[in-house]
């Protein structure tokens, strides 16, 4: 039972202890706010919901708003949400479509590609309305992967240049070709960076979530370590715990597993761990079938649970079929508190591959419909907002597992401010932990 760690970064991941202030101080937090929120690239939101000229989201981040839209050239654009004349807040929908921008307090109007294009009474202006300067203030935008992203720095370095080898290693998963099918937030009651660290390690896992024994093996993952605070983990799937008892036959996951590709769970009795290598060959043998290509994965790619944390606050959790976009946003003002957004996604089949495929009992049959192309009844779900409370109380659930990890964070939360606890001590199981941190310290100092 091993952890392997494969490390690309120029620098280790120093094993050490920090002081709990950073989640706690906000005094730090507006350190953040100046050097990693101003300075670096962000995960904003879906190229899918930019579809056409006019399209467009909001992107909440802290004490900032950023408008990102599609413009009539095409191009994928952010701004300030903030309109030039005095201050008002541009657009106040979470997303949609819109020709031009029109603030609600004097009608001031811009073109989507930000351009100052209508001022109401403009012969009152004593100096006229320079519009060129009064047009939207631009914000670096870049696209990855069918993801979104800006910075609010002047000069930063190419989107994928900050990415480095992540490009490589994901380039499989073609996430641009996944379409959204839920779309939560919860405001929880702890720092952002406490859901960062745990969703940054496996060391809990065994303690708080024990259904995982039942279709993944945390004892043997391997560990990506990358320049600019990124990390990568791959745990192998469609098998179980060997740290615990092996069960004599397929557990309940794995069972809808191999039933989902015409495999009977009673052929693995006795040999449940040979079930990860069937799901494998079962799925190259069938995935055309089923309307997937699965030529560019591989087979532990088939199988396996990869998820990746793009520093500062993205974690994309996946396999060939779907994916989690996991993000923690900070609060404005309040260290002790954030917002959680967890957008879940799948592929559909392809008919490109297989017409029929929607008739086949498979991985797409629920979403049997073309990949990268919406569904005639398709509807994109809009964003569900609840408080940590709603999922404490079970009125909410963003799966059980996340269910679980947010019941604990507030605990965490509370902890870091007792005076009885005053410093961080991690283990070599928590090295992505130490990785986000130590990027942490090199932007804001240790």
């Amino acid at each position: 039972m091993t952890i392997r760690v494969v490390n690309h970064a120029r620098r280790p991941a120093e094993i050490r202890s920090y002081t709990p202030a950073r989640y706690v101080d906000p005094a730090y937090l507006e350190l953040e706010w100046q050097r990693v929120w101003r300075t670096t690239w962000l995960l904003a939101g879906l190229e899918q919901d930019l579809r056409e000229p006019g399209d467009f989201f909001v992107f909440d981040l802290g004490r900032e708003q950023i408008l990102v839209t599609r413009t009539s050239a095409g191009s994928t654009q952010g701004f300030y949400n903030v309109c030039q004349h005095r201050g008002n807040r541009l657009v106040t929908a979470e997303r949609g479509h819109a020709e031009n921008f029109r603030c609600a307090y004097h009608a001031w109007t811009y073109a989507n590609d930000g351009a100052l294009k209508g001022v109401p009474h403009r012969d009152r202006f004593p100096n006229d309305v320079p519009c060129a300067e009064r047009s939207l203030r631009r914000v670096r935008t870049a696209t990855w992967q069918g993801l979104v992203f800006v910075c609010l720095a002047n000069d930063p370095p190419p989107l994928h240049e900050f990415l480095g080898p992540v490009v490589e290693h994901l380039a499989p998963y073609r996430f641009d070709q996944m379409i959204v099918v839920e779309d939560q937030t919860a405001r929880v009651a702890c720092n952002w960076k406490a859901v960062v660290d745990n969703f940054g390690e496996l060391y809990h896992v065994d303690f708080l979530h024990p259904q995982h024994k039942r279709m993944v093996d945390c004892s043997n993952d391997t560990v990506h370590l990358f320049d600019n605070g990124h990390t990568g983990l791959a745990v192998p799937g469609a098998t179980v715990n060997p740290r615990f008892p092996v069960p004599e036959a397929p557990t309940d996951i794995q069972s809808a597993q191999l039933e989902s590709l015409g495999l009977n769970p009673a052929d693995f009795t006795g040999r449940v761990l040979d079930v990860r290598r069937a799901v494998q060959e079962r799925k190259r043998a069938i995935g055309r079938e089923l309307g997937f290509d699965y030529s560019a994965f591989s087979d532990e790619q088939l199988s396996d649970v990869w998820q990746y944390n793009l520093f500062p606050n993205a974690i994309l959790s996946f396999t060939p079929e779907h994916l989690w976009i996991l993000r923690p946003r900070p609060h404005p003002s309040d260290p002790a508190r954030c917002e959680f957004d967890k957008i879940s996604l799948l592929r559909f089949a392809d008919p490109a591959i297989n017409a029929e495929a929607r008739d086949i009992a498979g991985p797409g049959r629920q979403a049997a419909t073309a990949s990268g192309l919406l569904p005639e009844d398709y509807r994109r779900p809009e964003r569900d907002v609840f408080d940590h409370d709603d999922i404490v109380a079970g009125r909410k659930t963003m799966t059980i597992t996340i269910d679980q990890d947010i019941e604990l964070l507030g605990g965490i939360q509370a902890g870091m401010t007792s005076r009885g606890f005053d410093s961080v001590w991690l283990s070599e199981d928590e090295l992505r932990v130490a990785h986000f941190h130590n990027e942490l310290d090199a932007l804001i100092g240790g």
